[in-house]
């Protein structure tokens, strides 16, 4: 069942932070939060409380990190407080240009994380944020997002037919590389156990994955036989048994210098022409720029910030940049 939310997001969240009106300090922890102040952002208090519930969003929920060394806990906790006091600096700005997330925004921030949680299913372990803690999150995360979207204009980046045949013609390798197969071997020294498997692999064709795991002598048994084959790369003899298969068929079985082969054809990679990768290109062009712009507006608040972390009160070795 989706959850619907509307009006009642509103109320829930602001239930959490006391009143929207008076949301301002939701970017330091809850109203009521007398954790320990581990840093001051522009004279306002960045409270213990408020930076373990970011590292927990931050983190799998599902993650076992009890292999983690110390000086691992270090460095992640370090670089996550430098995540945390810039999503800070960027909520106090759009408090203070009276930005904050709408109804229709929110409802569907709840909808995605709840339908998140249902494809992750129900016997996973329980999830390390409470629900007025991921109230806190979302709404944070959302403020912040909305902020950089409407201070950069970002709705305005756009993306032009120039760039993205420049991006083509530079990366032609990749999208106009040689034709190329993806392949299924098995590979034995004895052709009457290839025989034998070659008729096994016919009988059950979704089993060639597990024949080749139990039988094959070559090193890609492991993943099944599973392989990259570039076209014009292979012995002819091998080369002429893949070419002419279609995807999902199975060869004979070809004798070579390295033994005796089975092959079965999952995918045959082609030249990416343009008008196919025009979409890719523009999406990686415009994260690109998105970006950019993003990294500036960091760069620029905290050039004007005055932070102060209380490294005693971290209760870890902080070894990050501010």
């Amino acid at each position: 069942m989706r959850v619907k939310l509307s009006a009642l997001a509103i109320i829930l969240i602001c239930g959490a932070f006391g009143a929207c009106s008076s949301a301002k300090s939701s970017y330091s922890g809850s109203q009521d939060d007398n954790s320990p102040a581990i840093a001051e952002i522009n004279g306002e208090a960045a409270r213990k409380a408020a930076f373990e519930r970011f590292v927990k969003s931050r983190l799998s929920d599902f993650s076992d990190r009890s292999e983690q060394s110390q000086e691992e806990n270090d460095k992640q906790r370090s670089q996550l407080l430098d995540e945390f006091i810039q999503r800070q600096l960027i909520i106090q700005e759009a408090h203070k240009n009276n930005i904050k997330p709408t109804d229709e925004e929110i409802s569907r921030a709840f909808e995605e994380q709840h339908k998140q949680a249902n494809a992750q299913g129900a016997d996973q372990n329980q999830a390390t944020l409470k629900s007025d803690e991921r109230r806190f999150e979302i709404f944070n995360d959302l403020l912040m997002l909305k902020y950089q979207t409407e201070a950069l204009k970002l709705k305005e980046v756009s993306v032009t037919s120039q760039e993205v045949e420049s991006y083509y013609r530079q990366n032609a390798e990749r999208y106009q590389g040689r034709s190329g197969f993806l392949v299924r071997e098995i590979r034995v020294s004895k052709e009457d156990q290839a025989q034998k498997l070659y008729r096994q692999a016919l009988a059950k064709p979704a089993d060639f994955a597990v024949l080749a795991k139990d039988n094959s002598e070559s090193p890609t048994a492991v993943n099944g036989g599973l392989m990259d084959y570039e076209a014009q790369r292979l012995p002819q003899v091998l080369e002429q048994a893949i070419t002419p298969l279609k995807v999902g068929s199975i060869s004979r079985v070809v004798r070579s210098n390295y033994g005796f082969h089975i092959f079965k054809l999952e995918r045959r990679a082609e030249p990416v022409p343009l008008d196919k990768a025009r979409k890719e290109i523009e999406d990686k062009l415009l994260s690109e720029k998105n970006q950019k712009l993003i990294d500036s507006l960091n760069q620029r608040l905290l050039s004007g910030a005055k932070i102060n972390i209380y490294r005693d009160r971290l209760g870890f070795n902080y070894v990050g940049s501010l």
